[in-house]
């Protein structure tokens, strides 16, 4: 594989980055099939020239590791809401009940 292959890889996982900043989740599939794809021809270690590609592809990953758990932490204190909600609900439906056929 050449170096522009690890580039190119690069390039996706930035591009992955940029899509998850972005909320544009429909630009995702198109950037994993052709990183699939790239990552299929790969074979043996990498060269050593490729260093910088890869630095930079790990570093993207990272960033959107951290934003994929920030984003995960921000939708479980939704559903934590939405849960506490349904239970006040259910507790007022409950009492309202009780009070109307009383």
């Amino acid at each position: 594989m050449s170096l522009a292959a690890y580039e190119r890889l690069a390039e996706l996982a930035e591009a992955e980055l940029t899509a998850c900043e972005a909320d544009r989740a429909e630009d995702l599939a198109g950037l994993y099939a052709e990183g699939e794809a790239l990552r299929a021809g790969l074979t043996g270690p990498p060269p050593p020239e490729v260093e910088p590609a890869l630095r930079r592809a790990a570093a993207a990953q990272e960033r959107l590791a951290l934003l994929l758990g920030a984003r995960l932490a921000e939708r479980d204190e939704d559903l934590q809401h939405l849960h506490r909600a349904r239970a006040a609900a259910r507790a007022y439906a409950t009492t309202a009940g009780a009070t109307v056929g009383t």
